[in-house]
């Protein structure tokens, strides 16, 4: 039996942003749907708009399982992996591990076409960039849903999320967050106004 789609499937139960307060719950399975979705969006605007040698499809299929390690380790919040250095690095080697776990239940008529995607070494280092920055994008996001539902608790993350996409410096990022980004505040009446 080759058990990795039937593991893959269990994105829907992992819950994300453990230590915050939700208005909303948000689980990886939406997470991930929002960032491939972003990631298209990105890279086509890098490719269409400023001349980017980039390869939507396969950034789109990466942000597919750009967080498929956390089916077997869970969600671990932001503060906690990245508090210091030695804690870092153990995140990174249980995350690589959990990716070389799930990796291993491929069939192997199609682990090399498979593979790849999950541990994203198909993308060029502007490609992994965009993908990083669909992620981002997608927490700030929820971070803003969640302000405006007036859950104060999400405002210090929104804001250094936002800093962090800043400082990236892509021009795709720029151009979502100065033309795409506002959308987000709108409700579905003034967004399917024509």
């Amino acid at each position: 039996m080759f058990n990795f789609n039937a593991l893959v499937s269990r994105i829907k139960y992992i819950p994300r942003w453990s230590l915050m307060r939700q208005s909303r719950q948000e689980y990886l399975a939406e997470h991930t749907t929002e960032v491939m979705h972003i990631a298209h969006t990105l890279a086509s605007v890098a490719k269409e708009k400023f001349g980017a040698d980039v390869d939507e499809k396969n950034i789109v299929l990466c942000g597919l399982y750009h967080d498929i390690s956390e089916i077997l380790t869970g969600d671990m919040p932001t503060p906690v992996k990245y508090n210091d250095e030695v804690l870092k690095k153990a995140y990174k080697d249980m995350e690589a591990k959990a990716t070389d776990k799930m990796i291993e239940t491929i069939d192997p008529a199609i682990k090399e076409h498979i593979s790849p995607f999950v541990k994203a070494d198909i993308l060029s280092d502007r490609e992994k960039q965009i993908l990083k920055a669909a992620d981002k994008l997608s927490a700030l996001i929820k971070c803003m849903e969640e302000v405006s539902c007036g859950n104060s608790e999400f405002r210090l993350a929104m804001n250094s999320t936002r800093e962090s996409l800043e400082q990236m410096q892509l021009p795709e990022v720029d151009y979502f967050m100065a033309n795409m980004l506002p959308s987000y505040n709108l409700c579905l009446d003034e967004l399917a106004k024509i």
